[in-house]
């Protein structure tokens, strides 16, 4: 008697749970992570035939636009309140809880500190159409009291005080004048801050 073989029965698997999870998962991502703020800028940086990649986090930078202007922005976004409030009290300034959730929103700023302010009060539109109009003073870097410099100062301050330490950027356009990056670098090396990176854009060596 010829012998019966059992019917193989496939496996099946129900991916029902995996697609409601992987569905959540994408929800959570998408209302937790925040996107980093445009850039008011617009910097043409020169080549070089590096191709490291520079971090965003435990950064600060520095950016001089082709009109020379100084701008400086806080990327480390723990640093961004408590920095403020150090530099108002260096200048006697304090800040209300508005102005400082405001400066945890902007990016990059460019005026002096005595006109900020003023400057957090403007809307987000406010402010790109004083940028456009050339109404941006930029931040003062005279030898007397270089605020640029300030600003790099009592973030490094800052950041040592809590066991950290945070790298700085200078992006400037490839047409600004020499002078302008001269007198930035001098100021720096008045408070013996030598260690910088530039932003470049690669070139691959041609």
């Amino acid at each position: 008697m010829a012998r019966v073989k059992p019917q193989r029965q496939g496996i099946h698997i129900d991916m029902t749970p995996m697609s409601d999870l992987a569905w959540l998962l994408l929800t959570f991502f998408i209302l937790t992570t925040e996107f980093r703020p445009p850039d008011i800028l617009n910097i043409d940086t020169p080549s070089s035939i590096s191709s490291k990649e520079m971090k965003d986090v435990g950064t600060m930078k520095i950016s001089i636009p082709e009109n020379g202007k100084y701008y400086f922005s806080m990327e480390e976004e723990k640093y961004r309140v408590p920095l403020l409030n150090a530099m108002g009290e260096k200048y006697n300034i304090s800040f209300n809880a508005k102005e400082q959730n405001e400066f945890k929103k902007i990016s990059e700023f460019g005026v002096p500190i005595q006109q900020l302010k003023q400057y957090l009060s403007f809307t987000e539109s406010q402010r790109e159409k004083l940028e456009k109009s050339g109404g941006i003073p930029g931040i003062p870097s005279d030898s007397l009291r270089p605020q640029i410099v300030e600003w790099v100062f009592e973030a490094r301050k800052l950041a040592e005080q809590n066991n950290d330490s945070l790298e700085l950027k200078i992006k400037g356009d490839q047409n600004v004048k020499y002078e302008r990056i001269k007198n930035l670098l001098d100021r720096l090396q008045d408070r013996n801050l030598n260690k910088f990176k530039l932003i470049t854009v690669y070139n691959a060596g041609k």
